[in-house]
């Protein structure tokens, strides 16, 4: 069976697409498409019943991949082609554009994941807890929790999830879940060079890594102490031993009140990210599907050997997205180090921190 992209609106199904994207990622709280074809209808464009703000999902070979809202409507024309073009997001998008304007501003006394559902009921998007996230999510926060005028809603979420080392994702059915990496989902193939890998690219770089993680815990503060103060507040450090040569602080103030332990915790979460972020590899296979018949999943974890680029280990699928291009249906990913998204007190050391020709 060819791959097949199906947008739904209102009980209506649109095929035929032209040109199709269809992205999501580990790092980005909502998903997004883009579907583009040739208008069928060109000057009666009322038959395809479709405004901005309708409900939609998108599904492909009729597996879901986003539940959200069509935000984008775009029709151009030349004298040999009349186009229009179909985009939108999950519906948790509008968690990453909006602020939070509740009448509460501070909450205490309540679970990380009541907080978040706080959050999230203005907008009608339900959140779910993962199993390997429940006891954490669940458990009451003892201080009261503070949301900064002016921040996004998933900006508020993000800063409470880091600090309890949990993601907040949107897979595929417009909810809000919270868990870990690689926990849910396996994939079934295997990314193999020679095989069905098509291109591969490996990305290293140590811009955004720091020799040492300074994290300061937000103290009560007085009229005559900044609130930041080191004396009013706890400190954690954290230090990444593949750039200890070089003098790279960095100072990251925590979102809400916490002891040492926890600004400890949190300043091996930014290493730890920021070290799985610096080395990725990219890939592109041909078709949207496994061998199984399922999409490539995100969160996922794939076993991948590389002879060109030297990997052989099992690996965090933190990105993936769908296009069609002059060779058809392809599948582009990115996968990481697994522990990027852990409070491991170590350093990450994934089998491919180095070059290929610098490994034994």
């Amino acid at each position: 069976m060819s791959d097949e992209v199906t947008l739904k609106v209102k009980g209506q199904e649109f095929r035929g697409w032209t040109s199709i994207m269809i992205e999501k990622s580990m790092h980005q709280i909502t998903g997004a498409f883009g579907l583009v074809t040739t208008d069928k209808f060109p000057g009666e464009a009322k038959k395809w019943n479709i405004a901005l703000g309708d409900e939609c999902i998108v599904e492909i070979n009729e597996q879901r991949v986003i539940t959200g809202y069509i935000e984008d409507i775009i029709i151009d024309y030349d004298a040999e082609s009349h186009n229009i073009q179909f985009g939108g997001r999950d519906k948790t998008g509008d968690l990453a554009d909006c602020s939070f304007d509740g009448e509460a501003k501070e909450w205490k006394g309540l679970s990380l994941v009541d907080i978040i559902r706080n959050l999230c009921n203005p907008f009608d998007i339900d959140v779910v807890v993962d199993s390997s996230v429940a006891e954490n999510a669940n458990k009451v926060i003892s201080d009261s929790i503070k949301a900064n005028e002016g921040d996004t809603v998933f900006e508020i979420i993000r800063g409470l999830c880091r600090m309890r080392a949990i993601l907040a994702i949107s897979y595929s059915d417009g909810k809000l879940t919270l868990t870990q990496a690689g926990v849910k989902y396996k994939a079934n193939d295997v990314l193999e060079s020679g095989k069905n890998i098509l291109k591969g690219n490996f990305d290293h770089s140590n811009k955004d890594r720091f020799q040492t993680y300074i994290v300061k815990g937000q103290g009560v503060g007085e009229d005559t102490k900044p609130i930041w103060s080191p004396s009013s507040g706890s400190i954690g450090k954290a230090t990444d031993e593949k750039v200890i040569t070089r003098y790279r602080p960095i100072i990251i103030f925590a979102d809400e009140k916490c002891d040492k332990g926890m600004c400890i915790k949190l300043a091996e979460w930014e290493r730890n990210n920021r070290a799985g972020a610096s080395r990725s590899l990219e890939y592109e296979i041909q078709g949207w599907t496994q061998s199984n018949g399922k999409i490539w999943p995100l969160n996922a974890m794939v076993q991948v050997k590389d002879n060109v680029l030297g990997v052989n280990e099992t690996l965090l699928i933190s990105a993936v997205s769908f296009t069609v291009n002059e060779a058809g249906s392809v599948t582009r990913m990115r996968v990481v180090d697994p522990d990027a998204f852990t409070v491991k007190p170590k350093p990450i050391k994934s089998g491919f921190d180095k070059p290929p020709w610098m490994r034994k």
